[in-house]
């Protein structure tokens, strides 16, 4: 009896600090959109710089991303990456699974996507992935060891895996799902509008009001 009660005031403890801390659910109430997307492609690029830099500039708190750059690439023999805008594609896919996979939370993945797409757009490359990383205070030379190497396959490998798994499969990009569900609405001006609705949680961001 006495270790049941030791345990119960330990839990109670616990709690109680999380409710100190203000750790709660909201977290777990949030949006997932997931963003099926390939460099240079003019239709993904004017998505991540209008509706999606729209969304995040006035209701981040209330989304994650789930970014998945591959697209159209198609694997053939010996794991060659053959991408629908050529090489240059299939090295920024790549440099781009490499920053996300080196920087994993949005608030540092995301600036550096915007950088290249709203900068660069359908000109984007080697060496703007460059200069986008250093001017956010990225480990450039990381996410190049790893983009021209065995890992930046390995990844891009995986991102076609995670593609191909779709339910039901993806016709063209930018494919947008939202909460795993596919939402043609979200992939266009409509994408804070789907996000606001989708949310449950409380407290809306105060845009949310005009939908």
């Amino acid at each position: 009896l006495r270790s049941i009660l030791f345990i119960m005031e330990r839990v109670c403890a616990v709690l109680a600090i999380l409710c100190c801390l203000g750790v709660s659910s909201h977290a777990a109430e949030k949006v997932e959109m997931g963003f099926y997307s390939e460099a240079l492609c003019p239709d993904c690029i004017a998505l991540s710089n209008g509706p999606l830099k729209f969304a995040f500039d006035n209701i981040s708190e209330i989304f994650t991303l789930k970014y998945v750059p591959w697209g159209n690439a198609e694997v053939k023999q010996d794991h060659e990456i053959v991408c629908q805008h050529g090489p240059t594609e299939c090295v920024m896919n790549t440099v781009q699974a490499c920053a996300l996979y080196y920087y994993p939370n949005m608030t540092q993945f995301w600036p550096f996507l915007h950088c290249l797409d709203s900068k660069y757009g359908i000109d984007q490359d080697i060496k703007s992935g460059k200069k986008c990383a250093e001017s956010l205070g990225m480990d450039w030379d990381k996410i190049d060891t790893c983009a021209t190497g065995k890992q930046g396959l390995d990844l891009e490998l995986m991102y076609a895996k995670e593609t191909a798994a779709l339910d039901p499969p993806h016709e063209y990009t930018p494919w947008v799902t939202i909460n795993g569900k596919h939402d043609e609405k979200a992939e266009g001006k409509q994408l804070t509008e789907v996000i606001c609705k989708a949310y449950t949680g409380k407290d809306k961001p105060k845009v949310c009001d005009d939908f």
